[in-house]
């Protein structure tokens, strides 16, 4: 719980509030995500040569990209961006590239593109919420919260 300073308006107090939560494992989920991508043609014995290919280079460049994204807070949003775009063509890309009757490296691909997709997403809300309140946090206080933290200073001098 984020406490209150002394006359700190409310906008400021979101701001703190906001920038401190989030989904700090969306970058790590996604990576590992990749990673198996990159795992799963030995572990699942693909029988295909191009689609073990395809899962390689796919799960390299997305753990790649998410690693950078969760390294870089600054480059959270582009990377969460191109990593649902990557995990939406991880997604569809079984039946763009007709590999083959296999189901379970079809199911495995759709599912971890569906994962990958949903985890950047998230990242994505969460890095636009943050920046939002960044501008919050330097926002000019108006009139009102003006006046009524002054009210409030000297209530609590009158308290004391």
């Amino acid at each position: 719980m984020v406490r209150r300073r002394p006359d700190e308006p409310d906008y400021r107090l979101a701001a703190r509030a906001t920038a401190r939560t989030g989904a700090p494992g969306t970058g790590t989920a996604v990576a590992a995500a990749g990673v198996w991508l990159v795992l799963a043609p030995s572990v699942m014995e693909y029988p295909e040569p191009d689609a073990v290919v395809h899962d390689g280079v796919l799960g390299a460049v997305i753990a790649i990209v998410a690693i950078t994204g969760a390294a870089a807070p600054r480059a959270a949003a582009w990377a969460s961006g191109a990593t649902a775009l990557l995990g939406l063509w991880g997604a569809v890309s079984p039946f763009a590239l007709d590999h083959g009757p296999t189901r379970p490296v079809v199911v495995n691909e759709v599912v971890v593109g569906a994962v990958v997709t949903v985890l950047s997403l998230t990242g994505v809300a969460v890095a636009v919420e943050r920046s939002c309140a960044r501008r919050a946090a330097r926002a000019r206080p108006s009139r009102r919260e003006r006046r009524r933290a002054l009210s409030h200073r000297y209530v609590d001098e009158e308290v004391r």
